[in-house]
């Protein structure tokens, strides 16, 4: 079994492109209260708007420059076309008290290009390709026994999709591979109400997605099927909505439910809350995501399972974060000895337009095994 949980998590810890998900401590604290502002998604993630590299260029970053793509070097793209790339090495030292001494890797964790061309004034097109990163190398390719499908081995597309939208505000509907909105929409895939909830990396679906943007709300309906060509992504298929209320520019409340179908018409259904509030006077917001379900398995059996996480964020100078937070996972909240919980610190300096440091630590207790602490630095590039 520790084999197994070491295995898990350095692959985890190895898998770590963000490109997927924004970064919710934004919200707020940078004076945006939409995630749809700063990203041509509905609910936030990928590719980046104009209005978000002013930001990055002139608010976010500890010293300003050119936000632009390339810092600017192609001069101003015209309004139908936007690019975007993501680039990540990391080194990683992870002790779960092996008697031949903790773990050691540097790999190249990402590298993915992003493009969205806008037609027909209310359709766009957005598609990403890129490089799926591996702290230890497998001659025999990553392949099913190694969690993920051998085909196209390191390269992945993992979001394609066609949306239309009126504009920023009011309805949509898109279609194609992409991560239903729900909860807090981490950007850390380790995290286990992204993980456990089924948001794990490279397990984006198909799906028709619709809802409705507001400036104090927004409303996402998703129906979600597998990848039945290549078996990327998650397996199930089903439904999963997600509603966040704003108000006074500082605080979000949010409901989610999702409802899955698995292979031998196994079932997973339920949800939760999420809430996040800043507070202006000391630099702060806190974050917060319940999430219950109730799971049955093919042979009749049940259980309900548990997922949670809190922590604040603290930006103590302009392009600094420092956060802290506790995380639970609970395979059956009715048997004892079955829950998983972590504490983790992080640190993310954006010193300049387009560069990023992260420094992570980690510490995991999976059901009242030894704890297992893992460290991680990474350097981000992304234009």
């Amino acid at each position: 079994m520790r084999k197994i949980f070491i295995l898990g998590l350095l692959l985890a810890a190895s898998f770590a492109p963000r490109a997927a998900h924004a970064y919710p401590q934004w919200q707020f604290s940078s004076g945006t209260s939409r995630c749809n502002q700063c990203h041509f998604a509905p609910a936030g993630g990928s590719l980046i708007t104009n209005y978000a590299r002013d930001a990055v260029g002139e608010d976010l970053s500890s010293f300003q420059g050119n936000g632009g793509f390339a810092w600017g070097a192609l001069g101003e793209l015209p309004g139908w076309l936007a690019l975007g790339f993501d680039g990540r090495y990391a080194v990683l030292q992870h002790d779960a008290g092996n008697p031949e001494g903790a773990m050691f890797a540097h790999f190249p964790m990402q590298a993915d290009a992003y493009a969205r061309v806008a037609f027909a004034d209310s359709f766009s097109l957005m598609a990403s390709v890129g490089y799926r990163g591996s702290a230890r190398n497998s001659p025999a390719g990553l392949g099913n026994d190694n969690f993920y499908p051998a085909t196209a081995d390191r390269f992945i597309s993992r979001e394609h999709y066609l949306m239309w939208r009126s504009g920023a505000i009011g309805p949509y509907v898109r279609v194609g591979r992409f991560f239903a909105p729900y909860g807090l929409r981490l950007a850390e895939h380790t995290a286990y109400v992204r993980r456990d909830n089924g948001f794990n990396l490279l397990y984006e679906t198909y799906g028709l997605s619709g809802g409705i943007v507001e400036n104090a709300w927004e409303l996402h309906v998703t129906a979600f099927l597998p990848d039945l060509v290549r078996h990327f992504g998650g397996q199930d298929k089903g439904v999963a909505a997600m509603f966040e209320y704003r108000l006074a520019d500082a605080y979000a409340l949010g409901l989610d439910f999702k409802f899955g179908l698995g292979d031998s018409s196994a079932k997973r259904v339920g949800g939760g809350g999420f809430a996040k509030a800043y507070v202006a006077p000391i630099k702060t917001i806190l974050m917060a995501q319940v999430d219950v379900y109730n799971l049955q398995g093919a042979s009749g059996s049940a259980s309900n399972q548990l997922i949670g996480y809190f922590g604040p964020t603290v930006f103590p100078v302009r392009g600094l974060w420092l956060g802290a937070y506790a995380e639970i996972s609970q395979t059956d909240i009715q048997v004892k000895g079955t829950a998983t919980q972590a504490i983790n610190g992080q640190l993310n300096w954006f010193p300049y337009p387009h560069l990023e440091l992260v420094i992570q630590a980690r510490m995991q207790s999976p059901q009242q095994q030894e704890a297992a602490k893992t460290f991680m630095a990474q350097l981000h590039m992304f234009l």
